[in-house]
């Protein structure tokens, strides 16, 4: 028989192996359920398109819960990106690339004056400031006539217009990682929305 040395654990040692992987467990299927909800719960709507020039209309519902809303009040900028593709379709060759267009609204709560600071890029970097809460969600969840100038359509042919809406990942200090340690799993990101229309 090999000599060996045998090692006895203590109920103490193996309970606290068994809470700790429970508790993993627990924290890991909280975040999956609260991430799935939230991105079932964004989506575009009131999508509204006019042309001549081509102009576009749209709003995300379901953009906030209490945790962003947190993050928000606690000074933290946070920013959703708009992101807008234009293609040319065609009946036999492969569609075609017409345009692409991005930008942010950026929200920054600044809690000595009890007021938001929101800055639109597709107004130019222009910057609101507004006290109410649900104003300021307005404001960064929806996007009014925002223009968009493509290099040239075709008389006759048909469009596909996308629209997808995610919110920016939180760069967080590192002082802050544990107080706000679950903001990760509410990172959403919309479907596309997809509008065809004739030119």
């Amino acid at each position: 028989m090999l000599p060996g040395k045998q090692i006895y654990y203590g109920t103490s040692f193996l309970i606290n192996v068994s809470v700790k992987k429970h508790i993993a467990l627990l924290i890991f299927f909280v975040f999956l359920a609260a991430s799935d909800a939230l991105a079932q719960a964004a989506t575009i709507t009131n999508f509204a398109l006019s042309k001549a020039p081509l102009k576009v209309s749209f709003k995300v519902d379901g953009a906030f819960n209490r945790d962003i809303e947190e993050a928000i009040q606690s000074g933290l900028p946070t920013s959703f990106n708009f992101i807008i593709k234009l293609d040319k379709l065609n009946s036999f060759l492969p569609n075609e690339k017409v345009g692409s267009w991005e930008f942010r609204h950026t929200v920054k709560y600044d809690s000595f004056r009890n007021e938001y600071e929101i800055t639109l890029d597709e107004a130019g970097g222009r910057m609101l400031k507004v006290n109410d809460s649900q104003e300021m969600k307005r404001l960064m969840a929806t996007c009014e006539a925002v223009s968009i100038e493509p290099a040239h359509l075709v008389a006759g042919a048909s469009y596909r217009m996308r629209v997808k809406a995610e919110l920016d990942s939180i760069d967080l200090p590192p002082i802050l990682n544990y107080v706000f340690f679950f903001l990760e799993a509410f990172d959403f990101e919309t479907e596309w929305h997809i509008y065809e229309f004739p030119h």
